[in-house]
């Protein structure tokens, strides 16, 4: 049976509500829910003939002019962060390598093309006046050329979602620049470091080669508790960032020592929970600094002759990196795919669509707030037995076999969930939808799926609702490449 016209109709109504609009009838659901073979990283080649500056004088003087800026804008923030100097210095600890920044920068900069920011992370990342859009402007300011961000930020997410999922919310082979930002809600999930190194290679073994930043925030409900200002930095991020060079931001290490006297209303919203716009205005400023750094080496770089205005520096990054030993996996997630009802207003469609739904109807967790960004959607269990089927096609790729994984939007009072697959309801899995937080729970239904045409079907064990958030794949690799 094919999309029913209740199912169509509840669609429709919860999407047009909040200004979507999802087309049914002519879509075919395979090429949503396909694992493609398809995987051509393209390294940024240029040929000289699109260079804008007119030779090194110009590129220094234009790195002169940016970093006047920033100073500039250094005295406007000691006005407003108390002992800004000493809060930046605490929170810039794990500086670093900025080179992939350098790259980027010196690109722009000779060839006047356009620096794309991407966002990962919750709550706190998806609202209006967030850190990414104020990085953006600043670096529009700064360096004179254009800036764009995608905030795929989506609230109660965690690591292990966006390592699978991070390609159904943003291009990542076009991305300059990827702030992660997960170690509130890594530490609420007790997701070990393993998730955010996931992520962390994804990233880093992206042909367009962006430079990464771990943006650690805090959260309401960590200050709120015995010993505040505890995330997932000390056990993830921290040696993450030592271990693959990459730049850490700490918030908590820079405002902790005001927080731990109980003046802690000051960064936070009314809600209590989220980082309020002075917060994440103090954010940005670090994020300059990375960027001052970046602009410091450039410039360094050519008064030295060491790169010139017609070079092409992403060459030097070589076509033969690897990235070193995992720190703490085992295996490695291998060309995911998801698809996912969880959504930006930016980019708002849902591809995760059913052949067959009988109980089971789309529902909105957010979207209705205008400071958010985020637009959650999730297809709901509405009674026990309910059945909901996805057709699902993998395709052959290296002899390898496919590891299935569900995403539940778990809350304390959802249910379970039996998830099978072509029909073979012996070799079932259970999924448990419960969890204490509201947040994504990406579980593994299967680890040895043959390529070739599927169908996958859950089946609710009880009245509690199980929310279906997104379906992902990666092709299992059990070597680093």
């Amino acid at each position: 049976m094919g999309l029913n016209k209740q199912l169509v109709k509840t669609l429709f109504s919860v999407t047009i509500g909040i200004g979507m609009l999802i087309a049914f009838g002519t879509v075919n659901v395979a090429q949503f829910i396909t694992t493609t073979s398809e995987f051509k990283p393209v390294m940024r080649r240029y040929d000289g003939s699109d260079i804008t500056v007119l030779n090194s004088r110009h590129l220094l003087d234009s790195l002169d002019k940016s970093m006047k800026r920033i100073d500039v804008m250094r005295a406007e923030w000691i006005k407003e962060f108390d002992m800004y100097k000493g809060k930046a210095n605490r929170a810039l600890k794990h500086m670093t390598s900025t080179l992939p920044l350098e790259r980027v920068v010196f690109n722009a900069l000779t060839r006047n093309v356009t620096i794309h920011i991407g966002v990962a992370g919750g709550s706190i990342s998806a609202c209006r006046y967030g850190y990414g859009y104020l990085i953006r402007d600043f670096m529009q300011d700064i360096l004179s050329v254009p800036v764009t961000v995608n905030n795929a930020a989506i609230g109660a997410t965690d690591s292990r979602y966006y390592a699978n999922c991070m390609g159904a919310h943003m291009n990542i082979d076009n991305l300059d620049l990827v702030l992660w930002e997960f170690a509130a809600n890594d530490y609420t999930k007790h997701l070990g470091p393993w998730a955010q190194e996931e992520f962390t290679r994804m990233i880093l073994s992206l042909a367009n080669q962006p430079q990464l930043v771990f943006v650690n925030f805090f959260h309401g409900i960590q200050i709120k508790r015995r010993t505040p200002c505890i995330n997932n930095e000390r056990i993830a991020s921290v040696p993450i960032s030592e271990y693959y060079d990459v730049p850490s931001i700490s918030m908590p290490d820079a405002v902790c020592p005001i927080v731990k006297k109980g003046d802690y209303m000051q960064f936070l919203n009314e809600d209590k929970s989220h980082p309020n716009p002075k917060n994440h205005r103090l954010m940005t400023t670090f994020l300059v600094e990375i960027l001052h750094t970046a602009l410091s080496n450039i410039l360094d770089k050519v008064e030295s002759g060491v790169w010139t205005h017609t070079m092409n520096v992403y060459e030097q990054f070589g076509d033969n990196f690897k990235l070193p030993k995992p720190l703490f996996n085992e295996t490695q997630l291998f060309l995911p795919k998801c698809w996912s009802a969880l959504a930006t207003k930016r980019s708002p469609n849902m591809t995760l669509i059913p052949i067959e739904a009988n109980g089971w109807e789309a529902e909105v967790g957010t979207g209705i707030n205008p400071s958010r960004t985020d637009l959650k959607l999730f297809w709901e269990s509405k009674r026990e037995n309910a059945s909901i089927t996805f057709r699902l096609y993998i395709a052959p790729y290296l002899d390898l076999n496919c590891t299935v994984s569900i995403v539940a939007s778990s809350a304390g009072h959802c249910g379970k969930v039996r998830a099978y697959f072509d029909d073979d309801e012996e070799h079932s899995a259970i999924v448990d939808g419960r969890y204490s937080y509201k947040i994504t729970k990406t579980e593994r239904i299967s680890i040895n799926v043959k390529p070739g045409n599927h169908t996958i079907t859950l089946v609710a064990l009880s009245e509690n609702p199980f929310r279906l958030a997104a379906i992902a794949t990666s092709y299992n690799l059990n070597r680093f490449v």
